[in-house]
């Protein structure tokens, strides 16, 4: 994560529960389990009903990318490029920072 400074900061992290599904991290959370370190659009929900509540809210997690994979650039279906084009004007820069805060 990085400071309000711009300094990336490393925490080796240890405890009991561990999981690469961010629906169960939350849920953990939410059920008072501990901290959890998840982007804003898995939280906003939660955040807005106050069933967690943000801490070091001036420190950021790396960016994210959403990438669209298909075979070939030359025969993708029109329903493929419109999908694109959709996705890439849903999500544009920062799109998580106009879901709902707390």
């Amino acid at each position: 994560m990085t400071t309000p400074a711009g300094e990336t900061v490393n925490v080796p992290v240890s405890g009991r529960l561990r999981s690469n599904n961010l629906s169960a991290v939350l849920a953990a959370a939410r059920n008072g389990l501990g901290l959890a370190a998840m982007p804003r659009y898995v939280v906003a929900d939660s955040l807005a009903s106050g069933n967690v509540v943000e801490v070091l809210k001036d420190h950021v997690l790396p960016e994210q990318e959403i990438h669209a994979v298909f075979p070939s650039p030359k025969l993708v279906p029109g329903k493929v490029s419109a999908f694109v084009a959709y996705l890439q004007g849903h999500f544009g820069v920062r799109w998580w920072e106009t879901l709902s805060k707390a």
